[in-house]
């Protein structure tokens, strides 16, 4: 089955939203959950096609299924007391004065379970960071420490722990990786 990385388009929205859904991880223990992984926030139609405006939203497609999606965005299209806002003033913070250079925030992310272990991400992260690599410089992800799943992703494809912070009692890194470095593919 060939899987293709394309940027979105208006009519993935809906196979994007119920991917997301799916991928929270709802009616699973805490342990399930951690092991699992599973994605945070509330995405709607508006905000899909304000980040599909933006850096863009790569979607995998699997001879018309969707197999994952990328979301990336500008730093300050999310409101201030997200998550998004609190890890890119911790990488700014851990930079220690040195520019960091222009900036994006990678996620969330999901893979439908039907193609986890095909290499999904991978091609994912490849295309966007061709796309990408021009226009910034390092891109900006987080994670919640009690998902264990996607801490050993993103330290798996060697992305750099930049910052750890807190938003009231839940804990997160800050992952930060430069486009130019995923844009002829990594495994």
């Amino acid at each position: 089955m060939a899987i293709n990385v394309r940027r979105s388009l208006p009519e993935d929205h809906a196979a994007i939203l119920s991917l997301m859904d799916s991928a929270r991880g709802v009616g699973l223990s805490d342990e399930e959950r951690a092991r699992r992984g599973f994605v945070q926030g509330q995405l709607t139609g508006e905000l899909l096609d304000r980040f599909q405006e933006g850096p863009g939203i790569f979607v995998a497609d699997a001879d018309g299924d969707l197999a994952g999606f990328a979301i990336t965005s500008e730093p300050g299209s999310l409101p201030p007391q997200h998550p998004a806002a609190a890890a890119v003033a911790a990488v700014t913070r851990a930079a220690d004065g040195r520019d960091p250079g222009r900036l994006f925030l990678y996620g969330p992310v999901a893979v439908d379970e039907r193609f986890q272990g095909r290499g999904v991400l991978t091609q994912l992260l490849t295309a966007l960071s061709r796309a990408l690599q021009d226009d910034f410089d390092l891109a900006v992800a987080f994670v919640e420490t009690a998902n264990e799943r996607s801490l050993a992703v993103h330290r798996h494809y060697g992305m750099t722990e930049a910052a750890r912070f807190e938003i009231g009692e839940r804990a997160y890194v800050a992952f930060t990786f430069a486009p130019s470095a995923f844009a002829q593919g990594r495994s």
